[in-house]
């Protein structure tokens, strides 16, 4: 047991370590031929162009593959991206710049002979104050019988990442909405100043879980989004992300105009008093020839990274735009194996920035 013990603290002191000097971006595909998923990483090289995938290291098969979170003081989260195949797939932690790796251990599930699970959710974070790495995994469940009226339940459970760990239910907590509701509405959640942030189901709250208090609150949505969100041209997608470690909401807006598509913006500027300053990003072309762009993160020079929703287009590219001169620079990626683009054009799962993007601050 103390060799165990051992052991697992060596690990987490080495994925605690921090090597990179360069921003880097981590990508994920599946080999349709072999179903692995092959984890490479890209340094970004100045002026704008990026070095050729380096292959950091492959998962055995897994149904849909694993996604990686935000990238948080050193290293990520790679968890599944939903329910129902949780129970048996892994939760690994990963260091890119060291490639130490570490697995957490699963929340115990929940008995099936009384209980009926309905989505599950799991969140990466970071507590500035205790310096701290956490996990909130979060179930919406039924009881069974079911009950007239229905009752759906949240349960969370909090795992916090050390030499010592063990999943907490924290579900003494009061929620700022009915349960219900706050079902995850973006692809992911993103973690600043100390909490967990993502969109409510419907698209119309955010909910921040305090990672130090380990409490639930609201953060209103910027009134302009809302106004947006009502108008005839409905906004089309929402997500949450970070730039420049500031929590901002995305969206986009075709107002059928031709040529106008435009990529919105809120950033909160001032986190605490509720600050949203908005942002508009007209697209050099269609979204059909990228799929929808989405940011992923601001690079060293305070441009900010976007993505077309598929990267499966030879050769694969990455937008870079300037948010002064309002204008963007395509950069684009060689080197991937055959088998990349032979995937589909889902087969690229995620990609996410890491590097000195982790010495951001906070608003």
């Amino acid at each position: 047991m103390r060799l165990r013990s051992g052991c697992r603290s060596l690990h987490f002191r080495q994925l605690c370590t921090f090597k990179s000097d360069n921003t880097n971006f981590l990508i994920s595909s599946i080999n349709k031929d072999t179903r692995h998923q092959q984890f490479f990483s890209i340094t970004l090289i100045k002026p704008l162009s990026v070095a050729s995938p380096t292959p950091l290291f492959t998962l055995p098969s897994h149904s849909l593959g694993l996604t990686s979170s935000y990238y948080l003081n050193t290293f990520f989260l790679l968890h599944h991206p939903e329910y129902p195949h949780y129970n048996d797939i892994p939760l690994l932690t990963y260091n890119p710049t060291t490639q130490q790796s570490l697995t957490l251990p699963l929340d115990p599930p929940l008995p099936t002979t009384t209980t009926i699970t309905w989505e599950v959710r799991t969140h990466f974070g970071f507590d500035p104050s205790s310096k701290l790495h956490k996990v909130l995994r979060i179930k919406w469940t039924e009881s069974i019988p079911q009950s007239i009226p229905r009752v759906i339940n949240m349960v969370c459970t909090v795992l916090t990442i050390g030499s010592n760990m063990s999943w907490r239910e924290v579900n003494h907590v009061p929620l700022p909405v009915d349960s219900t509701k706050c079902g995850i509405g973006g692809k992911s959640s993103v973690c600043v100043n100390g909490a967990i942030h993502w969109l409510t189901q419907y698209g119309d709250s955010i909910v921040a879980f305090d990672l130090k208090d380990e409490n639930f609150r609201l953060i209103p949505l910027p009134y302009d989004f809302k106004k947006e969100n009502s108008a005839p041209f409905r906004l089309e997608f929402e997500q949450l992300v970070e730039l420049d470690g500031c929590l901002a909401l995305v969206a986009d807006l075709y107002s059928g105009v031709e040529a106008d598509y435009m990529l919105q913006l809120w950033i909160l500027k001032d986190y605490h008093n509720h600050v949203w300053v908005m942002k508009t990003i007209l697209c050099p072309f269609e979204w059909s020839d990228c799929g929808q762009l989405v940011p992923i993160g601001t690079i060293p020079t305070g441009e900010i990274l976007l993505k077309p929703h598929s990267l499966s287009k030879r050769p694969a590219w990455l937008l870079v735009y300037n948010t002064e001169g309002h204008c963007f620079k395509k950069v684009e990626i060689t080197g991937f194996p055959e088998w990349v683009y032979l995937g589909g054009p889902q087969n690229i799962r995620s990609i996410s920035l890491y590097g000195r993007t982790s010495e951001w601050g906070s608003c």
